[in-house]
């Protein structure tokens, strides 16, 4: 993982509070899809309270997100060639996402759905 990318959960069981079972806040770094002038743009990731939210960077949190997807009829589907790319629909919102590996992918995808 590189010096500007963070990751605070594993995406896996671990990611429940031991005390009340529900899942821990994480976030990270993720590319977004904008547009096709701005293309990819990498965008601080915050997943809670079953809400899917994202910032123009980790620093600028305090301004509030920029979006944001509950999750609970989520569709989360793996890009089928791109081992990095998923794709997250909500009624007619669809965002597109980019981890920095296949494995990072993996974990978010896998913490999304514990968020579901």
């Amino acid at each position: 993982m590189s010096d500007n990318q963070s990751w605070n959960s594993s995406g896996s069981e671990e990611d429940l509070d031991t005390e009340s079972g529900q899942p821990v806040e994480l976030g990270g770094i993720l590319s977004k899809w904008t547009n096709y002038i701005h293309g990819w743009q990498d965008r601080w990731v915050v997943l809670k309270n079953n809400t899917l939210s994202y910032y123009k960077s980790e620093d600028e949190r305090e301004y509030g997100c920029r979006g944001s997807l509950c999750l609970s009829k989520a569709v989360i589907t793996p890009h089928e060639f791109d081992e990095c790319r998923f794709d997250i629909s909500v009624n007619d919102s669809v965002w597109y996402l980019r981890a920095q590996d296949p494995e990072h992918r993996q974990r978010w995808i896998g913490s999304i759905e514990l968020h579901k």
